[in-house]
């Protein structure tokens, strides 16, 4: 051991660092020699005991793990050179287990609220269950108890499932991987009869969208992982002036849209970026910076378009027409957000028709008025189609052919019943198709200019998202 260098990264280690450390040692050093441990020196020289420090690699492996990135150094060494020798370490080389790993990853993924449902949900000794005790405390006790184990997860799959079904989905893919040494190839999950209509079929079917002919089943209830922090991008492309430019009328009410957008991702932990009243080439040339953008530690993309628009258009303030598919393709072959939701809503009319409502034995008339502060978005440029690639949502905010409204103080009837939709069922842990469904439903009981707006969301997502909320 090179005690000068231990002794620096001891005095760089928090004790919460040095408890996550012992967690993912229990398997190395016996676990009476592991009870003592009260710093990073001692818990050093228990691996010297047992010869693991002969391995070079294992105190960067347990460092890169609990990402403490930056006292590498004092090893002289860096991330990469960790993940390269890691990649080529001899199998016989008794390093961090997978199944550790797992449960390390998923501990500090816990967010305070699920950890206070798996403290009511374990069965566990009260006395284990204190107000200092950490979600690794909790593991080590089932582990004690013989709850826990490579072999025996049900008891925690069970726990999580009740809690936050992503975490859970950690312990079925560590399952695959340790029996088929990869996660099974998965099959993309078409959208309902009604919707296969405006999804391109050649582009749903991918190479690795096929089932391989095998024993190993797919995993069921899969979702997506979105535990990032940040989660992603979240462009909001906000065209208001129109008058300037072009003969269109300005979008009053566009800016509440703005705002509320604003407010609800960034509570969902993305990084969000606005852009107000873009021309077409400069709507394209922001698509454009964020395609190119490395989105590797990020989990999810979102683009919200707020602007005038027609059948698989929408408008750059300056009145030219930027296809929609202009929007989503060059995020779509984005190789860092491969397998990665991306998600577009699309404030903007489809054409020029109005719904008419179909009234029921129930339903009062409505009479609207003619200073009713609902706007359409609509413009007509030639009709285009908006086709889609796999992991991708598009809500529009109204089917093809028709208006959608905004009202000039309030903001869009899509947007503000999307955020509120939102706002609302993602801290009840509710998948994006339910939450879209719910929007299709409030926005399509309205009545609006004596006119009816129906949403329809477009997708080949092949797990449920489920968008955190804290």
């Amino acid at each position: 051991m090179d005690l000068q260098k231990f002794h620096e990264i001891d005095e760089n280690l928090t004790s919460s660092e040095v408890a996550q450390l012992k967690f993912l040692c229990v398997d190395l050093i016996p676990k009476k020699r592991l009870e003592t441990v009260n710093d990073a020196k001692e818990l050093f020289m228990r691996l010297d005991e047992q010869t693991l420090l002969d391995d070079r690699l294992l105190v960067p492996e347990l460092l890169t793990t609990i990402g403490r990135l930056d006292l590498l150094g004092i090893l002289d060494m860096t991330k990469e050179d960790v993940e390269r020798n890691l990649l080529q370490r001899d199998a016989s080389s008794k390093g961090v287990s997978a199944y550790r790993k797992m449960l390390f990853g998923i501990s500090e993924d816990m967010t305070e609220e699920n950890f206070h449902a798996v403290k009511f949900l374990v069965q566990l000794p009260k006395a284990k269950l204190g107000t200092s005790a950490t979600f690794l405390d909790v593991m080590t006790e089932m582990e004690k108890l013989q709850k826990l184990g490579e072999d025996k997860l049900d008891e925690l799959y069970n726990i999580l499932d009740k809690c936050d079904k992503q975490l859970a989905c950690r312990i079925q893919e560590y399952r695959a991987q340790q029996q088929g040494g990869r996660l099974p190839l998965r099959q993309v999950s078409l959208p309902d009869e009604s919707m296969q209509r405006n999804v391109s079929m050649p582009n749903l079917w991918r190479r690795d969208s096929l089932v391989p002919d095998s024993d190993t089943e797919p995993i069921s209830g899969e979702y997506y992982n979105i535990t990032q922090r940040p989660l992603g991008h979240c462009l909001i492309i906000n065209n208001y002036n129109f008058k300037e430019t072009s003969s269109l009328s300005d979008r009053a009410g566009t800016n509440k849209d703005k705002d509320d957008l604003s407010r609800v991702f960034h509570r969902m932990h993305f990084k969000v970026k606005v852009h107000d009243d873009l021309t077409a080439s400069n709507m394209k040339n922001v698509i454009k910076q964020f395609a190119e953008s490395d989105h590797t530690r990020m989990g999810a993309f979102v683009c919200c378009v707020l602007s005038h628009g027609e059948k698989g258009t929408v408008l750059g303030v300056d009145g030219k027409e930027v296809e929609i598919r202009e929007l989503t393709m060059p995020i779509a072959k984005c190789l860092t957000l491969l397998s990665k939701p991306k998600l577009f809503f699309i404030q903007a009319c489809q054409g020029h028709e109005g719904q008419n409502g179909v009234w029921t034995s129930d339903a009062p008339e409505a009479n609207p008025t003619e200073d009713d502060p609902y706007e359409d978005d609509a413009y007509n440029p030639a009709l285009r189609s908006i086709p889609i690639e796999a992991d991708m949502l598009i809500g529009m905010a109204t089917v093809e052919h028709y208006l959608s409204f905004r009202h000039t103080r309030q903001g869009s009837v899509y947007i503000q019943e999307l955020c509120h939709q939102l706002e609302k069922c993602c801290p009840r842990k509710e998948d994006i198709l339910s939450v879209l469904t719910k929007v299709n439903r409030e926005v399509s009981l309205k009545t609006l200019k004596g006119r009816k707006q129906m949403p329809e969301p477009r997708y080949t997502l092949t797990k449920k998202l489920v968008l955190p909320m804290d």
